[in-house]
């Protein structure tokens, strides 16, 4: 949203004269203001990120309620010709009401975080060639890498009407101490090419594909490890050898029918390489004996869906392999490099996103296979409801107390309702209840465990969000 008097004033500083040609910039400020409320959770200890799964289930069902507050401001100024853009974000992330950095009384702490600061440039003598350089938003691929980066990426278009994305990221360049030595010199950092190529071939039809390969050299520090409750790449880019390869197809699909809009959307990835100087700690804490290992790994992911009038019915399946031999020297579990994500409230991010059980579109190294059936109903323009069901399940078995072992993570309801009495302003809640299986049994504090679910888990949450 542009804010007019604010523009012409740092337009007016910022024009230059005397020896200099007179430049202008005109200014955007945006703003994502998120009040999160966690309403009530009989497991406060379950909900604690730990990258792949991270919390623990006890006995005594230790409840939370909390209020949260997350704001992001970010400046977009962009010369008058529209070939140069310079980008600068602030956050203010995670301050709980009434603790401390910020939340207690007076208010005073040190809690605000740069989270974008890039240039976007058109190349010379190009239409719609363009590049951005800096710390800035990511995509590869939503189940591989979609966060924040320090990146270089042009984009643009090719003359058959395919959509190209090339990008170099580097997420990390010094060891485990954070100091380089001599033999962490020049291209050992943990760095990341990749090429995204993107076609529409109808009103109906997209496709594309990626190709991203991921390289690190970084183990002058010894031994790293590399555990099931932070099974992702970026753990290990401190401290590790890697060459990875991730390769991967989608496709959006919709047509007109009889009974409404039918929608059909697919992905598949594979990924192969090596992962070496690290050691694997499965959740039971047993000893692998390996430090190189190859990575052979699948996920697929579909979504089938019909738009009927006001409302939207959807039936989601994933699977993401697992690793069913703790003990060998290769990793089947497909693995992401920084993602978000929330097909689960109760096993991925909800409304409380700084506050999940995992962030991957996979759980431990036990891989995922989730069935998922939502209805979306729109009860107005700006009132919406949801409610779901979502039969959550590891690709893999998972050893439990008893010598058994099993896949069940238990049965999801949940429900949503969001309601806008503005256009920029969203208030909403969302609740779940998880019966759980007996797999939950190897997440459960060790005075329970006993190869079945003593405990379900229920969450309840809302927030008040203000976005220009």
């Amino acid at each position: 949203m542009k804010r007019n008097i604010l523009a012409t004033a740092i337009a007016g500083i910022t024009t230059l004269s005397g020896s200099w040609t007179a430049t202008a910039a005109e200014i955007e400020f945006h703003g994502d203001m998120d009040n999160r409320f966690q309403a009530y959770t009989n497991q406060r200890d379950w909900f604690v990120g730990g990258n792949s799964g991270g919390g623990t289930l006890k006995d005594d069902e230790p409840t939370e309620s909390f209020g949260e507050v997350k704001y992001r401001f970010w400046a977009k100024a962009t010369s008058d010709d529209k070939k140069v853009t310079g980008v600068f974000a602030t956050e203010i992330g995670g301050i709980r009401y009434g603790e401390g950095s910020g939340g207690d009384f007076s208010g005073d702490g040190v809690n605000v975080e740069t989270r974008w600061a890039y240039v976007d440039f058109l190349v010379p003598n190009t239409l719609d060639q363009r590049v951005s350089l800096g710390l800035q938003p990511v995509s590869v691929n939503r189940h591989v890498w979609t966060e924040t980066a320090t990146a270089a990426v042009w984009k643009g278009s090719l003359g058959s009407g395919i959509n190209y994305q090339l990008l170099w990221g580097r997420g990390d360049s010094s060891n485990e101490s954070g100091v380089d030595s001599e033999q962490d010199e020049g291209w050992d950092g943990a760095d990341n090419f990749a090429i995204n190529l993107n076609k529409r071939y109808s009103p109906n039809l997209s496709a594309g594909l990626f190709y991203l390969y991921q390289m690190n050299d970084q183990i002058a520090e010894g031994v790293g490890t590399v555990n099931s409750r932070e099974y992702e790449l970026k753990s290990i880019a401190d401290n590790s050898k890697y060459s990875v390869s991730s390769v991967g197809v989608e496709l959006d699909y919709g047509q007109e029918t009889s009974l409404g809009r039918m929608f059909v959307k697919g992905t598949v990835i594979g990924q192969s390489g090596t992962i070496e100087g690290v050691n694997f700690v499965p959740l039971n804490g047993a000893t692998n004996p390996n430090t190189n290992y190859d990575l052979s790994t699948f996920l697929g992911r579909g979504e089938l869906g019909l738009q009927f009038g006001p409302n939207q019915l959807t039936y989601t399946v994933l699977y993401a392999s697992g690793d069913s031999n703790e003990q060998d020297g290769d990793f089947d579990a497909f693995i992401a490099t920084d993602v978000d994500f929330s097909d689960s409230m109760i096993f991925q991010e909800n409304m409380t996103s700084d506050d999940y059980f995992a962030e991957t579109p996979y759980i431990l190294d036990k891989g995922y296979f989730m069935n998922k059936l939502q209805l979306d109903h729109k009860v107005a323009a700006n009132i919406t409801v949801s409610g779901m069901i979502v039969y959550n399940r590891l690709a893999e078995n998972i050893a439990l107390a008893d010598g058994s072992s099993s896949k069940d993570l238990g049965l999801e309801f949940g429900s949503k309702i969001s309601y806008f009495p503005y256009p920029s302003l969203e208030l909403s809640a969302e609740a779940a209840y998880l019966v759980s299986g007996d797999a939950m049994d190897a997440l459960e504090e060790t005075a329970l465990q006993d190869g079945k679910s003593d405990q379900d888990i229920v969450h309840v949450a809302g927030r008040v969000r203000y976005k220009f």
